[in-house]
């Protein structure tokens, strides 16, 4: 009996759940609610029975509900002592090395993949900054845009000396050039023509940059660093570079370009370039000249008929009068309209011995005489035509794509890579003004 109690006892102490609750330990490990539960179901329990003596029962809880009490202290009695028998237990620290040696070893590892990542983005970071720059980039920017402007400009200026080189003038038209002109990025075709100040402006207008000015510095940018690559035999390398004028000079230089053949001796569309002026006889004079002849002669050869008629009236006999007109004047009239009949509106009538026809021929002599003073014997001649003296401008305007650009500029794909990323990164950097 005494050996169990002293048993009793000992587990008594073992058990921590029994031991008073420390209310200073500020350190909560889920025990001290554990020791809370056990002691007040420990106390009730032990209320109960003194009850049984001396106080009646008012309520008696379930049967079911204080046997799960009892075995919620026991669990986690169990529990408290299987996790001190781990702790006791070699194998448990055999694991805890093992874990151990593998953190020692991931560690490391997840340092140098979480290095290799940042220097990934770091050097995504450098290359769409155009870190490259003996500038920051948005101090550069605006320099860069500058430079692509005033190359724009001069080439600009280029074309428009070389389309204003071409001779036109109206005061001679017959010398002055023409021009045809395609242009290769659109398909757009000027069909030949005279080089007025109106077509002029036209082909001048067709002058285009193509790529807007955030591509235009992405693209320098990128061929300098290619240069410079090529210099030291590597590929995708940065190194320091500066914007020039020069740099986007060659740009523009290989991105706008023309072409000019020149074909001698043509002949203009309209074929009215040249205008000839002749002096000729003057068909109107030569006509009235006509009609004064004719008139003069149908007057003097009338005048001829007249004496046979004056004649006729000294003849007394018929039959001697008739053979007479027939004799010596009916065929002289005849004759007379067999000449001038179809030029005299008149048929000739003998009254008054042909007198009276004598002055309506020489009415009719007298106004062509006068319309013949008053016309020119010459008249100018003038004829519109073309003498084939032109020279023949054929144009070919060449502006490239930013894809055409860098296919000139022999970029890999490494650099044409580097021009996407260097360009989305220039749109996206709020340090700058970019255009889309």
């Amino acid at each position: 009996m005494a050996k169990r109690k002293i048993v009793a006892k000992e587990l008594e102490k073992v058990n921590p759940l029994n031991k008073k609750i420390d209310k200073n330990d500020t350190t909560d490990t889920g025990v001290e609610s554990l020791r809370l539960g056990y002691r007040t179901a420990k106390k009730t329990y032990t209320a109960s029975k003194s009850a049984v003596h001396g106080v009646k029962l008012l309520y008696k809880a379930p049967v079911k509900t204080v046997r799960a009490a009892i075995w919620t202290v026991r669990a986690a009695s169990t529990v408290f002592v299987h996790t001190a028998a781990i702790l006791l237990n070699p194998l448990f620290w055999i694991l805890v090395v093992i874990l151990l040696l593998i953190l020692v070893i991931a560690v490391p590892c997840v340092m140098i993949l979480g290095g290799g990542a940042a220097g990934g983005t770091t050097t995504n970071k450098a290359v769409g900054t155009a870190a490259g720059s003996k500038q920051e980039i948005s101090t550069i920017f605006p320099q860069a845009e500058e430079f692509f402007d005033n190359a724009c400009t001069t080439k600009q200026n280029e074309f428009n000396s070389f389309v204003d080189s071409m001779y036109y003038s109206t005061d001679d038209l017959q010398h002055s050039d023409l021009v045809y002109m395609v242009c290769s990025n659109d398909g757009t075709v000027f069909q030949t023509s005279l080089a007025t100040d109106n077509r002029k402006q036209q082909l001048k207008d067709k002058f285009s940059k193509s790529i807007s000015k955030t591509e235009a510095i992405a693209l320098v940018y990128v061929n300098l660093e290619k240069q410079k690559n090529t210099e030291n035999n590597t590929e995708g390398q940065i190194y320091e570079i500066e914007f020039t004028q020069q740099a986007f000079d060659d740009l523009l230089g290989m991105m706008v370009s023309w072409s000019d053949t020149v074909y001698g001796g043509q002949e203009c569309p309209q074929k009215n370039c040249s205008v000839h002026q002749e002096e000729i006889p003057n068909p109107a004079y030569d006509d009235l000249f006509y009609k004064v002849d004719m008139s003069a002669g149908a007057f003097n050869d009338w005048g001829n008929i007249i004496p046979y008629l004056e004649n006729l009236h000294s003849i007394h006999d018929g039959h001697a009068q008739s053979q007479y007109w027939d004799n010596n004047i009916q065929w002289r009239i005849d004759n007379w309209n067999i000449v001038y009949g179809d030029f005299v509106p008149v048929y000739p009538y003998t009254s008054n011995d042909g007198n009276d026809f004598l002055s309506y021929l020489g009415g009719l002599y007298a106004g062509y005489a006068d319309e013949l003073d008053n016309t020119p014997q010459t008249i100018t001649k003038t004829t519109v035509t073309c003498d084939h003296l032109h020279n023949l401008h054929s144009v070919g305007l060449n502006i490239l794509s930013k894809d055409d650009v860098m296919a000139a500029w022999n970029f890999s794909d490494v650099d044409k890579e580097w021009f996407e990323i260097t360009y989305k990164g220039f749109q996206v950097n709020p340090d700058i003004n970019a255009d889309p």
